[in-house]
Order: structure tokens, then C-alpha cells, then sequence
């Protein structure tokens, strides 16, 4: 069965495993191309006891949309080894099924953990994105509706935060 997460007010838990994830550790990091970019360090949880981690690095930019301001933080799994890394993450969930699946329920885990957040001045958007060259080096293969950019940008998953007044 593949995880099912429900938004919390500071992280996301799936009913199934009974895991959460909280909001992560975030770090400043450069990334690969030298512009700054973030370090997530997540933890799963049960029990308020630590089941493992996941650290990965993601990039952010403001949008404006309808004449208003959003901030788009984007999580990159676009590399193979790290896919593999999430993909291990079947076992703590006991988790059976598809692969792309599993990675989608994931991502949408993740983002979700931020899902719950009322002190945003501006509408925040979180998205899981990878890419069809690390799935395929992962040996991943796209099943169900998936939603793709130009350049082979596959989405994982979104969460959008409306803003609430500040």
C-alpha cells in the first residue's frame, strides 16, 4: 500500500504507516549551477521517535501571478542517486506498488509538510520536481497522469500555501 498524507499544522503524517514528516532543517547551499539554493533535511517520525532522514537541495523564486506575489521553492530530484535513495523509503513504509507511484506519494509528503503554515504574507507554492533522464537512469518508469514542463521536467508533486494577511 502506498502512503496517503494528511496535512497537520507542522508536518504531514500518513494514516497507513503511521509516519510523519515535520517541517524540515533548512540551510543555505549552492547549488551545482552556483546560484544559492536550499538544503531540506527532513525526518520521518513515529511516535515522536526519528525512523530516518532525507536531505536533498532545492531552489526558490518570487512569481508574479494575478498581480500577486507568490515564492516558488522547488525540490530537485533530478538525479539518479537520490531517486534510488527515495525509492528505498518503499521499505520503511511498507510500501508495495509502483515505483513512480511511491515517489509521487512521497514528494507529496514532503511538500505537504509545509501545507499547514499560516504566517505566510504571500501565497507560497512547494513543488517535487525531477526529471525523464534520472527516472529512466533510475529505471523508473512514468505511469498515471503526470504533469510535464518543457525540457523534461517531470512534477512529483505540488502544495500551494494561500497567503494569509500579515
Amino acid at each position: 500500500m502506498t502512503p496517503d498524507f494528511q496535512v497537520r499544522p507542522e508536518s504531514s503524517f500518513d494514516l497507513v504507516s503511521g509516519i510523519s514528516i515535520n517541517r524540515p532543517r533548512i540551510l543555505p547551499a549552492i547549488l551545482a549551477d552556483r546560484r544559492e539554493g536550499t538544503e531540506y533535511q527532513y525526518a520521518f517520525l513515529r511516535d515522536g521517535k526519528r525512523l530516518d532522514g532525507l536531505g536533498f537541495l532545492g531552489s526558490d523564486v518570487v512569481v508574479e501571478k494575478d498581480g500577486q506575489r507568490e515564492w516558488v521553492f522547488t525540490f530537485h530530484f533530478g538525479r539518479e542517486k537520490l531517486l534510488r535513495a527515495l525509492l528505498e523509503f518503499k521499505a520503511v513504509f511498507h510500501a508495495g506498488g509502483e515505483d513512480f507511484e511511491f515517489l509521487c506519494k512521497l514528494a507529496q509528503g514532503l511538500v505537504l509538510a509545509y501545507a499547514g503554515r499560516t504566517d505566510n504574507e504571500d501565497a507560497l507554492r512547494y513543488v517535487a520536481a525531477t526529471t525523464f533522464e534520472a527516472l529512466s537512469a533510475a529505471s523508473v518508469f512514468i505511469s498515471g497522469e503526470t504533469y510535464v514542463l518543457d525540457g523534461g521536467i517531470v512534477i512529483l508533486a505540488e502544495a500551494l500555501v494561500p497567503k494569509h494577511a500579515g
